[in-house]
């Protein structure tokens, strides 16, 4: 944040905190979000990169790894980060590599300290959990300064990559289609998903605050995917160009956007257990009453359960497991919308 005496100063001459940075205009600097310290006093800490540009511009912050099996976005932004330099740049972009860093250490989705799922309880709170404080401390001292919000994200390998943002939101719809990718998944936050408390979720935090914001999927967890790697720097690259932080054109998305309306919530789930066969992959369209796969069971190696489409809709992405358990989701099946 720029120092509230300094508001009224030219760029040239302000100087900006954010995290453990002190930084002034035409800087690049890698720091540290303070947060507190584990059991034998080895402390808490987020790693945070941030450029600022010799002009004035937008603020843009993006992040990655809230959910610490979500890699892809890691190396987004590590090749972001070396590719620009603040003379390039207008503006300030500040970079979250890894939000859920106990996340990441595990290789797991949730923070193994209290088990949560860190996209769930933004803003934070100062005396939460861990993930609360996690997530407050990085909210007061850097997201909240910026104008623009990507928020990186894997799903999984079967699921296609898209971009989410909220229904309304025109502003963010564009940052969406913008980043490029073929998909656009429109969200409204309805009563199932404030049950599933979609409210908490960074982006639905941001938005109902006035800040756009949107929500890449850029493939499967727990290792680099370079296609969709690639993908997601052509994407963060071209919303800084949009918004006028660099210089040059936006690069079109590979085949006409298709959007859809929904959630990852639109699921098919398992009534019983067993070995999952599917019939249709991401990209099908279906018909009400299509099959979409089987379960049998290993006891017997018969059929179980045969899966059906319980309304008209586009495949986003099917489970990655052949393993499932009753309740597991096994397809995204979300409408297309007109």
């Amino acid at each position: 944040m720029v120092f509230e005496e300094q508001q009224a100063w030219p760029w040239e001459a302000r100087h900006w905190r954010f995290g453990n940075l002190e930084l002034g205009a035409g800087s690049k600097a890698a720091g540290l979000v303070e947060h507190g310290s584990f059991a034998d006093g080895t402390p808490l800490q987020t790693p945070l990169h941030v450029i600022i540009g010799p002009q004035e511009g937008p603020t843009l912050y993006v992040q990655a790894a809230v959910h610490g099996d979500e890699v892809n976005g890691i190396e987004v932004l590590r090749r972001v980060v070396k590719n620009i330099t603040p003379e390039q740049l207008r503006g300030i972009l500040l970079v979250v590599p890894v939000t859920n860093g106990p996340g990441m250490v595990q290789r797991q989705r949730r923070n193994p300290f209290d088990d949560e799922d860190m996209n769930r309880v933004w803003p934070g709170k100062q005396n939460g959990m861990s993930s609360q404080q996690i997530a407050y401390s990085l909210y007061q001292q850097v997201i909240r300064h910026a104008h623009y919000v990507i928020d990186l994200h894997t799903a999984n390998s079967n699921t296609l990559l898209h971009v989410v943002y909220g229904r309304g939101d025109e502003v963010s719809r564009k940052l969406a289609e913008v980043f490029a990718l073929d998909i656009l998944l429109e969200e409204e936050v309805n009563s199932e998903l404030q049950q599933a408390r979609f409210t908490g979720k960074l982006r639905n935090t941001l938005t109902a605050h006035g800040i756009p914001a949107i929500t890449p999927e850029l493939g499967g967890n727990n290792y680099f995917e370079e296609a969709h790697i690639a993908l997601g720097v052509r994407g963060v690259m071209n919303v800084l160009k949009h918004l006028g932080m660099l210089a040059g054109e936006v690069v079109p998305p590979d085949r006409p956007q298709v959007t859809l309306a929904g959630s990852h919530l639109n699921r098919v789930y398992a009534r019983y257990g067993g070995i999952w066969i599917a019939e249709v992959k991401g990209g099908d369209l279906v018909k009400q009453g299509d099959l979409l796969g089987s379960t049998y069971s290993l006891r017997t190696f018969e059929v179980v359960e045969q899966v059906f489409a319980p309304y008209d809709g586009f495949i986003l992405g099917t489970t990655d497991l052949p393993m499932v358990n009753m309740g597991d989701g096994l397809v995204n099946l979300c409408p297309v919308r007109e």
